[in-house]
């Protein structure tokens, strides 16, 4: 019934854009409720948008009232205060240039809302050609028809956009110590901040001629001489600019922190793309979370792939490699830290205004994933559980599992292999056998991925027969990281998680396995 459902319900090539505008009154508030939350941070606590202080970014003034009173261009509600006044902001990083263009706070940006922004993205590259076709899909790295941050930012480092990132707030701890901070001040050419220097109290009768004194002190025949005062500022950059307007110069693979097991080596921001066979410690524990995934139910999917019923009675792994892919890492972090700052916003509304948080689905976390619990057990690394992250698997041929691995899951794909019964998405599993269902044979082997996965807020389903272009509008443009659709409440077999966006999942593990002896299952019909 499940294969049959894929093949009747195909997911339609209209997209959720065109789904979106024939949703419901009801619908509606729901696509918009997390757009409001992403920007409710934004308010001051009086929920009220301040003025936009005149000087922007070569504002001086330290000012208690004056800062508290007027935005600038490195205060969270700056953008949003800029729209209310009809301002054209100052970017100073290339986070905020694209919060800016999607200014419905969605976490997405459509062609049309890219194209908005796209002058300001030229200005600052000199590689940077038009918003056509060619570069609209070189952006839309995955295929799902919206670009994220992640994949905007990978594109603007790629065409050499004169802009930090600007992403150390929101990594955190998952960013990697960097002391280099790069103003982002539009013609600055400061690249690391350097604190002002206060001016020598004997100026040009100073008699003293240590190099420490030289460096901590300006002089009248030094070109900062005349922009420095008597006192010292640590928040002032010898540039001219405050340290706020400062970030990381980070671009590339150095800009996050990677899991201590793995055995890349980080050389400033160049790229690292490997496939590093595991210990002989891990296989072990890969056979044990394997082993127990293992269940002997059957579906008509069994029966559409391979052309039987029978369920084999174990899986044997033979050799498993770790995926250590810094762009792919790296496009996985920061949508995890962007994940986590949305849940802590969704905590503080409920507190804070329930009323407001009532219109957002309730945020369940889901600990019960079979993956996750026993790879947790074997003392792997921890996960977080409050955006729920899990492991899960991943059943493809030993080809696409390469390629994945080395590319990315592209949504323009999702569903030629497992079909669309929830969406166009990509289909995991918690069950090795689930998994095992799609995998296919080559050279006597086959392959399943080991995923990291980020499900965020979950759209549980258990219909019978789903409508996938309301499924798929809800994770793409609603509130919803992720389906869960429940085939086990409804016919006893599996849960399949579906997630809508790339940067949502990463295959950290690539396994060959052999299929044990196959029989005839209790399940089967």
């Amino acid at each position: 019934h499940d294969a049959a459902l894929r093949a009747d319900r195909r997911w339609r090539p209209a997209d959720a854009m065109a789904a979106a505008s024939s949703a419901s009154s009801g619908e509606r508030g729901l696509l918009t409720a997390r757009s409001s939350l992403r920007r409710s941070h934004t308010l001051t606590n009086t929920d009220e948008l301040r003025k936009v202080c005149r000087y922007g970014t070569k504002c001086t003034r330290r000012n208690p009232q004056h800062m508290a009173d007027e935005a600038h261009p490195a205060d969270p509600d700056y953008l949003d205060c800029c729209r209310a006044a009809g301002v054209q902001p100052e970017f100073i990083s290339l986070y905020q240039l694209f919060k800016y263009c999607d200014h419905d706070g969605s976490g997405k940006a459509r062609r049309e809302e890219m194209s908005a922004i796209w002058h300001h993205l030229q200005s600052l590259s000199s590689f940077l050609g038009p918003l056509d076709d060619d570069n609209w899909h070189s952006m839309d790295d995955d295929g799902n028809g919206f670009v994220n941050f992640s994949e905007f930012a990978d594109f603007a480092t790629k065409f050499h956009v004169d802009l930090p990132l600007g992403l150390d707030a929101l990594l955190g701890d998952a960013c990697r110590k960097d002391d280099t901070l790069c103003c982002g001040v539009k013609g600055c050419s400061c690249r690391n901040f350097a604190e002002r220097r206060p001016r020598c109290k004997y100026g040009a009768e100073c008699y003293r001629r240590s190099d420490d004194h030289k460096r901590d002190f300006c002089h009248p025949t030094d070109a900062d001489w005349e922009a420095n005062s008597s006192v010292r500022d640590p928040n002032m950059c010898s540039c001219g600019h405050k340290r706020k307007l400062h970030s990381s110069a980070s671009r590339g693979a150095s800009i996050v922190a990677y899991p201590s097991y793995w055995a890349s080596v980080v050389r400033g921001d160049s790229e690292f793309n490997e496939l590093v066979a595991v210990g002989t410690d891990m296989l072990p524990r890969l056979q044990r979370l394997v082993d127990m995934t293992y269940s002997d139910v059957t579906t008509r999917d069994r029966v559409r792939h391979s052309g039987s019923w029978m369920v084999p009675r174990n899986y044997v792994v033979t050799r498993a490699l770790r995926n250590e892919n810094s762009r792919m890492w790296r496009k996985y972090t920061i949508k995890k830290a962007d994940l986590e700052v949305e849940r802590q916003e969704n905590e503080r509304l409920l507190i804070q205004n329930p009323q407001a948080a009532a219109s957002l689905p309730p945020y369940d976390v889901v600990n019960d994933v079979l993956t996750t619990q026993a790879w947790v057990a074997s003392d792997a690394d921890g996960l977080a559980s409050n955006i729920n992250e899990w492991y899960l698997w991943h059943g493809t041929s030993q080809t696409a599992a390469i390629t994945i691995c080395h590319t990315d899951f592209k949504m323009r794909l999702a569903g030629t292999t497992t079909g669309t019964l929830y969406g166009r998405g990509t289909y995991l599993a918690e069950s090795i056998t689930k998994a095992d269902e799609y995998a296919k044979e080559e050279d006597g082997s086959f392959t399943v991925l080991l995923c990291r996965v980020l499900g965020g807020r979950v759209r549980h389903c258990g219909e019978r027969e789903p409508d996938p272009n309301t499924l798929t509008r809800d994770c793409v443009e609603g509130p919803y990281d992720c389906v869960v659709g429940d085939r086990r409440k409804i016919s006893g077999t599996y849960r399949e998680f579906v997630i809508f966006d790339a940067e949502n999942v990463y295959p950290e593990y690539l396994l060959t396995y052999m299929r044990g002896e196959v029989f005839k299952s209790p399940s089967h019909p």
